[in-house]
């Protein structure tokens, strides 16, 4: 396996003079490297904004020394940064996927083709170690740059995502949990009732017949549970008689995003085991989650959903009052197949 610091040369050379290239520094970055996405996504229209924990959580989950790139101007401000954001946890589907971006003010110089040159680089290291991985990248719909470089690159698209937004102004919602009916058999429980390892394995069975589904291991989920914008007293269960878990839904909330989506909590992860569909349990779960949301006086509530969805999941949302706010799209390396 070559060495990642190396390619750091070739980088160089693909950039104008007085630009300069190096790993991420977690200690010094995070604020730029915020500040960074931000105006990326504001330029391509993207409501979502990342904080410094956000960039953190993004660090801890890679090899910052290794994974990740960052581009400097002559006055040492960061205007490009990119990581090669490793998904082995499921050996049957190791992946690898492109992050990155470029100041909008930088952009038309080269700079996003070295980035992706080197990242692609440092990712095809990571999967030789693996049978089938497979190299993958995401963008909003709308930024359109980012999707033609992709094609330039041999990228394509396999699978397209939907942000919804429901607002309580457009939707009477109460602000009394005694108002939900939980079906017989079936009992509420919050998250630190039921243990957390249990829960994983939920979640993984929950998503095992979803499309591009992988084990999420120890180290995720705890990452997951960990991060900044996880609201544990907001999370719910759903366990049968025998105090079996069957059905959960977690709850997000990023301040940040208060200026753009509004004062805003997130579905954030949402499952239900396949014997247990068809009862109103998905349901039930969200709408438990819109009284509380609405009880503390937020404004909405956000939820991602596949847009083929196996389990008519986007039907779902609509019904119950959500509706598009914005899209993104999955890009997949060359003729790999995933599933």
């Amino acid at each position: 396996m070559s060495d990642p610091h190396a390619h750091l040369t070739t980088v160089i050379a693909a950039l104008p003079r007085g630009y300069s290239v190096r790993h991420a520094d977690p200690a010094r970055d995070l604020e730029a490297l915020a500040e960074l996405v931000n105006a990326v996504a504001e330029d391509v229209g993207e409501p979502i904004r990342y904080s410094a924990d956000d960039m953190r959580e993004n660090l801890d989950a890679v090899e910052p020394a290794n994974d990740t790139i960052v581009v400097s101007d002559a006055a040492g401000s960061i205007v490009a940064w990119g990581s090669a954001y490793r998904v082995t946890d499921d050996p049957s589907k190791p992946r690898v996927f492109l992050m990155g971006a470029v100041h909008p003010q930088q952009r038309a110089q080269g700079i996003g083709r070295a980035l992706f040159t080197w990242t692609h680089a440092r990712a095809e290291e990571i999967l030789a170690a693996y049978h089938n991985g497979t190299i993958q990248a995401h963008c909003t719909d709308t930024d359109e740059r980012t999707q033609h470089l992709y094609a330039r690159f041999g990228m394509r698209p396999i699978r397209w995502y939907t942000s919804m937004q429901l607002h309580f102004s457009r939707r009477t919602t109460s602000r009394d949990l005694a108002t939900t009916t939980i079906p017989a058999g079936y009992h509420a429980r919050a998250f630190h009732e039921v243990d957390a390892e249990v829960l994983r394995r939920l979640r993984n069975d929950c998503f095992s017949d979803h499309w591009g589904a992988s084990e999420m291991g120890g180290e995720a989920w705890a990452q997951l549970l960990g991060s900044s914008g996880f609201r544990p007293n907001d999370s719910e269960i759903l366990v049968t008689d025998e105090g079996t878990p069957v059905a959960y839904q977690l709850t997000f909330e990023y301040p940040q995003d208060s200026a753009t989506i509004g004062h805003t909590q997130w579905v954030g992860n949402l499952g239900v085991q396949r014997q247990h569909r068809g009862r109103g349990l998905a349901t039930l779960l969200i709408e438990r989650h819109l009284i509380r949301a609405r009880a503390r006086d937020y404004e909405g509530s956000m939820i991602d959903v596949d847009a083929d969805s196996l389990t008519g999941a986007n039907k779902l949302y609509e019904r119950i009052g959500y509706a598009r706010r914005f899209g993104e799209v999955r890009y997949i390396l060359g003729d790999a197949s995933f599933s």
